[in-house]
């Protein structure tokens, strides 16, 4: 049984993904979403589970043949981990090509919405015209991943800020992370001489349990790994993970660039690089922060496949608030002085 006050398990993400149908465009969760932190955390319910389970939603009233290949969704209310989401389709467009659905999502009665997104939809298509950066991640990225398999690497933090990481380093304890194993590559000594707009994280994944050959299934399951720590991490490369004030994603989207052959979580034997695996193939997300200013920060990801393919790419506005005010006090603009005298200078390019 989940827990009563969130849906921090090892759940399979074929379980987790599951919609109540409600009439033939409304649609209800049915497993609590993650809560990062559990107990101890701001009791609000991981982004990619409503940004997820709305694509989800979405996908059940398109022809067959149609996948998702883009999605964007704007938060306007914080989710809570205890109430169920509500999904409400809207047909826009039915093209030969393309289709697009509007999804709005609420929770409690009278607050009104507190999701919204747009998926975009294609049919089948090839082109002769195919170009990407070539990358080699095991190469790229040898001081962290040499001789590395993903079953080395660390399980991605519940919350991945320093209080954390010192409680779980004290009490082993990490909050159960439910339709994914995520894990997080130790990426210090690749960052510690770089400037943050010059720093990465690499979080290698794949999703918990069989899925069934649904690839509309399979590319929600790239989804709901999108927002994995997302404006955590851009927070610890700027080193202010533990003098933010106020943290909140606004508007989330992804663009599915491959076809389904670069993008089935199916299990692989190719043995063209670490990422292939008999029990299930894993990817890997290259995030990065790329502009910070406003209260607003863009977090930036490219997701491989196990051929380095580049399959998808995920851009993020989200609130990073560093001030309890709305005008900055004397002693906040000295902490953030001193935070950037650590930082190495600018690569050039």
């Amino acid at each position: 049984m989940p827990p009563p006050q969130d849906g921090n398990e090892y759940l399979p993400f074929a379980d987790l993904v599951k919609l109540e149908q409600v009439d033939d465009r409304t649609f209800r969760s049915i497993t609590a979403p993650f809560s990062p932190g559990g107990p101890v955390g701001q009791g609000r319910a991981y982004g990619g589970h409503v940004y997820m389970q709305a694509a989800w939603a979405a996908c059940q009233t398109v022809a067959g043949g149609f996948l998702l290949h883009q999605v964007t969704g704007n938060f306007l209310l914080p989710g809570s981990p205890t109430t169920k989401f509500t999904y409400r389709v809207h047909l826009i467009r039915d093209g030969r090509s393309y289709a697009t659905r509007i999804v709005n999502v609420t929770q409690a009665q009278g607050k009104g919405i507190c999701f919204t997104c747009t998926c975009s939809f294609k049919g089948p298509e090839t082109s002769p015209l195919d170009v990407q950066e070539k990358v080699d991640l095991w190469s790229k990225y040898a001081d962290v991943l040499g001789g590395k398999n993903p079953a080395d690497v660390a399980e991605c933090p519940g919350m991945d800020v320093p209080w954390y990481w010192r409680r779980r380093q004290e009490t082993g304890l990490n909050d159960a992370f439910p339709g994914l194993t995520a894990r997080k590559v130790d990426m210090t000594q690749y960052n510690e001489p770089r400037h943050p707009l010059d720093r990465r994280q690499l979080i290698l994944y794949r999703t918990l349990g069989d899925l069934p050959d649904d690839p509309n299934m399979h590319l929600c399951a790239h989804l709901y790994a999108s927002d994995r720590n997302s404006l955590y991490i851009v927070a610890n490369h700027l080193d202010i993970g533990d003098v933010w004030t106020q943290m909140g994603s606004l508007v989330h989207s992804v663009t599915f660039h491959s076809g389904m052959d670069e993008l089935w979580f199916r299990p692989s034997s190719d043995n063209q690089s670490s990422l292939d695996d008999p029990n299930g193939r894993w990817y890997c997300k290259e995030d990065r922060t790329d502009r910070v200013a406003n209260g607003r920060a863009l977090f930036s990801s490219k997701v491989w496949s196990s051929s380095g393919r580049h399959v998808a790419t995920v851009s993020q506005d989200g609130m990073i608030r560093v001030t309890k005010k709305p005008v900055v006090s004397p002693g906040e603009v000295q902490i953030l002085k001193e935070r950037e005298t650590r930082w190495p200078p600018r690569e050039k390019l």
